[in-house]
């Protein structure tokens, strides 16, 4: 024991009725080496991305500690010691939990659940008791999850939304519930399709409890268009996409996909890497769901521009490593003077994919569902584009059955 480096800490309890008794056991503990007595979570967030500090014991009510604030100080390598309520910490991802009066039990459980699991930082959450070992959580779980298929296309205005909420429309039947998210931080279209003007974002709205470490009931905040198929509607101005973090928005459509067969998410165009250490750039939620995503779908528009871009945004999904997309070309029409096969064939040179759908341009259908803020299906069930669509879902089934075989 004696070789081992001492572990730097670094306190923040906001003035707790333990805090005193804590620096106490903390600076006469030989193992340990107390850094700093943050005053609130933005120091704690300064003083962990500055590096030189490997564990962090936080007391759980202290103002501003939410998921962005968890994940900036484990993106900076520091593991969180939560000094509190068991499921408040559980809430919010933190690695150990003890009780404020067993500050060094808590601190030195971070060795032992490194030590159990083999990695520098306990996934958590373990506990201990005063004056107790730790109990390493076991974070297996045996349930499955419902699938979630992300729908991206580049800018230049492909029709993603309209395919997004088609193939949703298409996926909630048969028994199957799904749950379309409008997680376009640009400028999200599902609400207005639909008809639903309510200014109050579903997807916003949930962020904003995930985000605080509260359980989200997805009850209050989805907007059902049948008994199958509901909508999280999202932003309805661009300017609020800070309100969508990435931490907030990755438990939101892990709940989702606790409850529900299939989420389909309407995703921004913009591949580029967000701002901020701890996914707040604007790009983030777009990231975080084609990295979480079971079925990547891709949609460009057959003509030469949306040809173009659809080819390098291929090219861009295949350097961030994401599922291999299913390529959709979209409003694919006579005018263009360019075949299926000649369709299929140039993006296949191109991109080294071929396409699994060529959807036809159907304005007069589109455009009715959203004067009646309805889905294609509802206003034109034998509609051209709709059997297309209906195809596309049976592919992505295809893709997710294959998926989950054993």
């Amino acid at each position: 024991m004696s070789g081992r480096p001492h572990r730097r800490v670094v306190l923040a309890a906001a003035g707790a009725g333990w805090e005193v008794d804590a620096v106490r056991e903390l600076e006469s503990a030989r193992d340990l080496v107390l850094v700093r007595r943050c005053v609130d979570v933005a120091e704690l967030i300064a003083v962990a991305q500055a590096g030189g500090v490997s564990v962090a014991a936080v007391d759980l009510s202290v103002p501003g500690l939410d998921l962005e604030a968890v994940r900036a100080v484990r993106a900076a390598g520091v593991t969180l010691v939560g000094l509190g309520p068991t499921d408040r910490a559980e809430a919010l991802g933190i690695d150990v939990v003890g009780p404020g009066s067993a500050v060094l039990d808590a601190v030195r459980a971070v060795e032992v659940s490194a030590t159990a699991t083999g990695k520098d930082l306990a996934p958590g959450p373990a506990s201990v008791e005063p004056g107790g070992p730790s109990d390493v959580a076991d974070g297996s779980t045996s349930r499955r999850r419902g699938t979630l298929v992300v729908v991206w296309g580049p800018a230049g205005a492909p029709g993603r939304s309209a395919v997004a909420l088609a193939l949703a429309d298409e996926l909630g039947r048969d028994d199957a519930r799904c749950v379309l998210v409008d997680a376009d931080t640009y400028g999200g279209a599902q609400a207005q399709q639909l008809g639903l003007l309510d200014e109050v974002s579903g997807l916003m709205a949930a962020c904003r409890v995930a985000n605080q470490g509260r359980d989200v009931d997805l009850g209050e905040h989805l907007q059902a268009l049948r008994p199958s198929l509901s909508v999280l509607t999202g932003l309805p101005r661009p300017d609020m996409w800070i309100h969508v973090r990435r931490a907030a928005l990755e438990r939101v459509v892990e709940r989702l996909r606790d409850t529900t067969d299939v989420v389909v998410a309407d995703v921004g165009f913009c591949l580029e890497p967000g701002e901020g250490v701890a996914g707040a750039g604007r790009n983030q939620a777009t990231a975080a769901l084609l990295e979480l995503a079971d079925v990547v779908v891709a949609v460009g528009r057959a003509d030469p521009v949306g040809l173009t871009r659809l080819v390098r945004g291929l090219h861009d999904l295949d350097d961030l490593g994401v599922v291999r997309p299913l390529v959709v070309l979209n409003q694919v029409r006579a005018g263009i003077g360019w075949g299926a096969e000649e369709l299929a064939s140039t993006v296949h040179r191109l991109a080294g994919a071929r396409p699994v759908a060529l959807l036809p341009q159907d304005g007069p259908t589109l455009d009715t569902a959203a004067l009646r803020g309805a889905t294609a299906r509802e206003v034109a069930s034998g509609s051209p584009f709709v059997a297309a669509v209906s195809d596309l879902a049976q592919h992505v089934l295809g893709v997710t059955h294959t998926a989950v075989s054993p």
